[in-house]
């Protein structure tokens, strides 16, 4: 079996060459016969061109089949001997060395006091540190509004009112040159971003309604918000801005 199998490795690059230069061969007749058929018009023509093809398409299926199969004789396979397992070597069991028990020292009793000995005083017991006192937390500061313009301005809800349920925002929308205004939401539920609500509106507003909120679509992202009033003059620029946080809690919160 060796000799057989160190045969076959002598010829294999000999075998490989003319396997792979036949495929060659046999893949550029594939190639014209198609195009033959490919271009045919009468059907004789055809028949004759598709009986090439296929003859060159079993051809080379044969050659791969053959180099396949030569390869699994030589490489992996068939003749290739198996390499014997190991020996498992045998476990001793090995007894561990009993360490002796150490021996704790032996204490001596304190010597009993002779009669007519003074006591010795015992030392007087440390007076307790005095605890420091707790340092006073400052409470946090309230949130601002930022309106520095008075042509926009909200005064309901206040800063850091907590928004359960629909309101009407309250407040001023006006400008020498006012176009439209319009009411924006920024928070958890918008990732961050402004968005606007509803519809712009084309009438000023002086200390009046400028918009009715329902919190309830924010519910399922509760936390701080901010709403913010932007007017919007004849230029298409936002020619005041009023922005207020307020908080808008879960439902059952």
């Amino acid at each position: 079996m060796e000799t057989l199998r160190a045969l076959l490795e002598s010829v294999a690059p000999v075998f490989y060459g003319g396997v792979g230069l036949l495929l060659a061969i046999t893949l550029g007749q594939i190639g014209r016969a198609y195009r033959r058929w490919a271009r045919a018009f009468f059907r004789v023509e055809r028949e004759m061109a598709a009986m090439e093809l296929l003859g060159g398409l079993a051809r080379a299926a044969f050659l791969l089949a053959l180099g396949l199969g030569f390869w699994l004789l030589v490489g992996p396979g068939v003749l290739s001997p198996h390499p014997a397992s190991p020996p498992t070597p045998a476990l001793v069991a090995i007894p561990s060395p009993t360490l002796p028990a150490p021996s704790l020292p032996m204490r001596a009793a304190p010597p009993s006091p002779s009669p007519g000995t003074p006591p010795t005083p015992s030392p007087p017991a440390p007076s307790p540190a005095p605890s420091p006192s707790p340092t006073p937390t400052a409470s946090p500061t309230p949130p601002r509004a930022r309106c520095p313009d008075p042509n926009a301005q909200i005064e309901s809800p206040a800063p850091g009112a907590v928004i359960s349920r629909p309101i009407s925002v309250i407040g001023t929308a006006t400008h020498p040159d006012f176009q439209f205004y319009k009411l924006e939401i920024n928070g958890p539920y918008t990732g961050g971003q402004w968005v606007t609500l509803g519809e712009v509106v084309w009438q000023p507003r002086v200390r009046e309604p400028l918009w009715d909120f329902d919190p309830r679509p924010f519910f399922a992202q509760p936390g701080r918000y901010r709403l913010r009033l932007v007017v919007v003059d004849r230029a298409a620029r936002e020619a005041a801005v009023c922005e207020v946080p307020v908080v808008i809690p879960s439902p059952g919160g």
